[in-house]
């Protein structure tokens, strides 16, 4: 697992008018493959047959690389969000305090393209494709947020849906800093607390 996250303190902050505005703290985990590689799964030539008349033949096919892309960031890392006021996040539907967080790849000579791809799991809400919070039932946990993802040209990822994540071009061998955007995003009117999710990605060669 990664490293322990930190605890946030419960302290308020003031805004210019003088008015005590309660805070949510921000902690945000992704975990990398053990490895850091991965390959095409090998699937050969296969046969199925239907059952009954006529016979059907299904032919499956697939390539295995002998080479991946590997991870030259760590592959476990903790994105940590901005403090944000809970008026900044009034109803369902609004996003806030957006961190931008990178994962380098580096792919061997003759790839043309990689995806870094998140998978849905334990923390994904399949609804909206965000990330639940793993403290969400916590008495300092803020309620009603999610954490949004989002490629580096802002449009919304939903994790486990491969067409939201883009195909990232390799011109060379050298390493090939990928950018993404992590935010909050409400549910409903957020409450004041702690948030900390996690998601898996893998690094894939369409």
């Amino acid at each position: 697992m990664p490293g322990q996250l930190q605890r946030c303190g419960s302290d308020d902050s003031a805004d210019s008018g003088g008015q005590k505005m309660k805070n949510i703290c921000r902690y945000f985990r992704i975990a990398g493959p053990t490895a850091g590689l991965i390959s095409s799964a090998l699937l050969g030539s296969v046969c199925v047959h239907a059952q009954g008349s006529p016979s059907v033949t299904l032919y499956f096919s697939g390539t295995y690389n002998a080479t991946t892309c590997s991870l030259v960031s760590s592959p476990d890392m903790t994105v940590t969000l901005p403090r944000l006021s809970t008026q900044s996040l009034p109803r369902a539907g609004v996003a806030d305090g957006s961190k931008v967080f990178t994962i380098t790849i580096q792919c061997p000579t003759g790839e043309t393209g990689a995806r870094v791809y998140f998978e849905s799991g334990s923390s994904t809400d399949p609804n909206t494709g965000n990330l639940d919070l793993q403290n969400a039932g916590g008495t300092t946990s803020a309620k009603n947020v999610q954490v949004m993802l989002a490629n580096a040209d802002g449009s919304r990822i939903k994790v486990g849906d491969r067409s939201t994540m883009k195909v990232i071009p390799i011109t060379s061998t050298d390493p090939t800093p990928v950018d993404f955007i992590a935010s909050y995003y409400a549910t409903g009117r957020a409450t004041a607390g702690t948030v900390s999710t996690f998601v898996t990605y893998v690094v894939e060669m369409p």
